[in-house]
């Protein structure tokens, strides 16, 4: 039986000159020292996946690959989205889900010339059904392709663009809901809010699916103790003052 063709690298090229490249430039100044790490992060899983293109057109292997990165699921979005602006990575197929970075399989080149093997190709959409590599069909069945497109990986693109917000520059709202922030809080309040949030996930690692639903829970919830604290305060205010008429009631019967 053939031993099978091997489409992975155990290495990639890493010299000094990649930290001045554009792409990790524009990451670094964005996203701090997580883009930077994003990046490499991202060519190691390229380097070690067979035909050096990630799949992540369904919810499963994109929750992996949210883990792998090592940053939360909106960061993953966002960095993406420069990734894509920058042609580090194929628009095309990110569109469906699918990773290639031509520039990573241009510099491993000289591995697969050393096996004498072809280099690998960039995948090709030909149907709804099928993404066709070279001669590796990766195919999906009518019902998987019906769970992508309700998975939320798919509806990015349909959701409002996100600012970032807070000193860290962590907290993502829309326009509207930091709008509606402001009105609920004002102004001052809304960006209070914000900066604590903020503080909050960069000094505990707080995780949220929307910062503006965690902003609102807060506020609930500092409410609620306040409610409570004010009762506290009431009861045992009324008990002293029932203790003062019992007692003087008893003097008078002296």
């Amino acid at each position: 039986m053939a031993r099978p063709q091997k489409q992975t690298v155990d290495y990639f090229p890493h010299d000094a000159s990649a930290c001045a490249g554009d792409t990790l430039t524009v990451l670094q100044s964005r996203f701090g020292n997580d883009g930077y790490a994003f990046w490499f992060k991202l060519l190691e899983k390229l380097a070690g996946t067979d035909g050096h293109c990630v799949d992540c057109s369904n919810p499963t292997k994109w929750q992996l690959f949210v883990a792998k990165m090592g940053v939360d699921e909106i960061t993953t979005v966002e960095i993406m989205k420069v990734l894509v602006e920058m042609q580090a990575i194929d628009k095309d197929l990110w569109d469906s889900k699918l990773i290639w970075c031509q520039r990573l399989v241009d510099n491993v080149a000289d591995v697969y010339k050393n096996r004498r093997r072809q280099v690998p190709q960039k995948p090709v959409t030909t149907n709804l059904n099928g993404i066709t590599t070279g001669d590796k069909p990766i195919t999906t069945d009518e019902s998987t392709q019906s769970k992508v497109k309700e998975s939320k990986v798919n509806n990015i693109k349909d959701t409002p663009s996100k600012k970032e917000y807070g000193e860290f520059k962590n907290v993502f709202l829309t326009d509207e809901e930091y709008n509606k922030l402001c009105g609920k809080f004002e102004t001052v309040g809304a960006n209070e809010r914000i900066e604590t949030l903020s503080t909050g996930i960069a000094s505990k690692g707080y995780k949220y699916k929307s910062h503006y639903a965690a902003i609102l829970a807060w506020d609930r919830r500092d409410k609620a103790k306040e409610a409570s604290h004010e009762r506290t305060g009431k009861d045992r205010g009324h008990t002293r003052n029932i203790g003062d008429r019992t007692r003087y009631k008893r003097e008078d019967y002296q």
